[in-house]
């Protein structure tokens, strides 16, 4: 048993395809925790009353955590993107204009909780987005994406502020 601990915990000198075989593993568990807690998000959300089209960004937003969760790559753009837009158009309604009942508040929170970890994954994600998008994935496309998400995500959740 120490010999497997070993080797998992060791990446010096270990063969390429066992270093490529511990990073998939992570990034399998990475995809689950966002997967997971997208999922608790379009849940928190769903039973609000609809403003802003969160109910629709809700279901989109379980679609993709159920993709991902079910281990399809996709899924990681598609929960990223609504949970951007999910955040968006929740975070004003329970805190800047008129504050809903407190149960209300509670699920904005989890909401909003549950979206960090896609939002945190924003860069992982553009690889994603420009494979779902079809337009390849050469390393300038992808930076250009991430730079063009994560202004669009400043733009989004600040626009309320002004």
């Amino acid at each position: 048993m120490t010999d497997t601990m070993s080797d998992l915990n060791d990446n010096v000198g270990s063969s390429p395809t066992k270093a490529a075989d511990i990073s998939r593993a992570k990034a399998r568990r990475s995809d689950l925790w966002v997967g997971w807690m997208g999922l608790a998000a379009a849940l928190a959300v769903l039973p609000l009353p609809a403003q802003a089209h969160s109910p629709e960004i809700a279901s989109v937003l379980a679609v993709g955590a159920i993709a991902l969760l079910v281990g399809h790559r996709w899924g990681l753009g598609v929960v990223v993107a609504a949970d951007i837009l999910l955040v968006a158009a929740v975070w004003p309604l329970a805190f800047l204009h008129h504050p809903p009942s407190i149960p209300a508040q509670i699920a904005v929170v989890i909401a909003c909780a549950g979206a960090i970890p896609g939002l945190l994954a924003w860069g992982r994600a553009a690889r994603s987005l420009l494979d779902l998008i079809g337009l390849g994935g050469s390393d300038r496309a992808h930076r250009v994406t991430r730079v063009a998400l994560a202004l669009f995500a400043f733009a989004l959740l600040v626009s309320p502020l002004l």
